[in-house]
């Protein structure tokens, strides 16, 4: 049983389309993070509570208390969310504003802590651009770290922000790829840069080329680079496991693009052990930062298992996923896929339903998945009704229209 492949259109046209159907669909999203900082929820994502726990210790004082994390929420996700409220005031680009009645105090603490970027540590400023990435508001991002005027082709590398300048222009410049990744080098390759954040930087190198599918000289480059940095890294605990976790998982591109699947298991095996070693004791932003990286790393073993047709280590991996990361609809839709190739249909609907509380966009997707595999089911009423729900919120996808065809 072969999945339709489900993608929403891509540009700013069918964007706005899907905004404004967003904001009639009666589709909210459960969780208040995004817009206005509100506190989190129970169905608040690993995400959100991350983005909302790096926005409290900015404001406390304790930015040097922020661990690192290893992924961001969707670009759009702040104005996705505000559309499912049908509050396209909550969309501007200007972080201070934000409505209101929409902001909580916590917001404008935020707002006031970054105003005078120059009164702040290396370090906060940092974890402010972070907050304000995941917030979407890159402007602002670059604006903290003084990079709204920055060249990429010879913008200097600071030792002490330099991961955090890289996930900013990678957000300010989004078609410069080509200039991202000599930056990206050029910096991993810089003995000045802490060993730690040089391996980081060449995993960016890695993975971007490795989604592409781009076996170029830039990867091997990175990897050598990466290599070379792990040696020199001399953090411990925790810190040192995780930046051991991240090489492992980004490097296992390398054998993967050539066919060499035995290897590519064995370096995301080493990733695996380095995670298990790296599992915290301590407090719940650690916690968050433990899950943050293990997310991807199940995420990555669930993909390569199913494409060598082992599913049911596939489906081990994503019932992991679901343990680590319970709210997120990343987690179900993988979950789902790996149900569908074990020919478990009446599981992959009770996985993508569980998407359906969380509101906004990822309904969309799940709603469509429901109508096919109600129609495999030969339930014509109910895949009509979530064929429907799907078109209401993202009307964009012109696999929609293949679906429901001859309904």
């Amino acid at each position: 049983m072969e999945l339709p492949k489900y993608q929403s259109v891509p540009g700013a046209q069918a964007l706005t389309e899907r905004l404004m159907s967003l904001t009639t669909a009666g589709q909210p999203a459960a969780c208040p993070v995004y817009v206005g900082l509100g506190a989190p929820v129970t169905r608040s994502t690993n995400l959100a509570l991350i983005t909302y726990g790096i926005a409290r210790h900015l404001v406390d004082g304790a930015a040097h208390l922020v661990p690192a994390f290893n992924t961001f929420p969707q670009p759009e996700r702040r104005i996705l969310d505000a559309a499912s409220w049908d509050r396209v005031d909550a969309t501007s680009s200007d972080f201070a504003a934000m409505p209101v009645d929409l902001a909580s105090e916590l917001w404008w603490l935020v707002d006031e802590a970054c105003r005078d970027p120059d009164s702040l540590t290396a370090q906060e400023r940092c974890v402010a651009s972070d907050l304000m990435l995941r917030l979407g508001y890159p402007w602002r991002a670059g604006e903290i770290l003084g990079l709204l005027d920055a060249r990429i082709a010879d913008h200097p590398v600071n030792p002490e922000t330099a991961r955090a300048e890289m996930a900013a222009l990678v957000r300010l410049h989004p078609g410069a790829y080509p200039l991202l990744e000599e930056w990206a080098l050029r910096a991993a390759s810089d003995p000045a840069v802490p060993p730690e954040t040089r391996v980081r930087l060449a995993n960016y190198v890695v993975v971007a080329n490795g989604k592409r599918g781009a076996d170029v000289p830039a990867l091997h480059r990175a990897v050598k680079l990466g290599r070379r940095a792990m040696t020199e890294v001399t953090l411990v605990g925790m810190d040192r496991h995780l930046t051991e976790h991240t090489f492992y998982r980004a490097i296992a591109y390398e054998p993967y693009l050539r066919g060499d699947i035995p290897k590519t298991m064995e370096l995301l095996d080493r990733a695996a052990a380095a995670l298990a070693r790296a599992e915290p004791a301590t407090g719940p932003l650690e916690l968050l930062s433990w899950k943050d990286h293990a997310f991807p790393m199940y995420e990555t073993r669930a993909k390569t298992l199913l494409g060598q047709g082992r599913i049911g280590e596939a489906l081990k991996a994503t019932s992991t996923l679901t343990a680590i990361s319970p709210y997120d609809h990343r987690v179900w839709e993988a979950h789902a896929k790996a149900l569908v190739a074990a020919d478990d249909l009446i599981g992959a609907i009770r996985a993508w339903k569980q998407i359906l509380p969380q509101g906004g966009l990822p309904v969309a997707p799940a709603a469509f998945y429901l109508g096919w595999a109600y129609r495999q089911l030969g339930d014509v009423g109910l895949a009509r009704e979530y064929l429907t729900l799907s078109r209401a919120i993202d009307p964009t996808p012109p696999v929609l229209a293949e679906q429901m065809a001859g309904m």
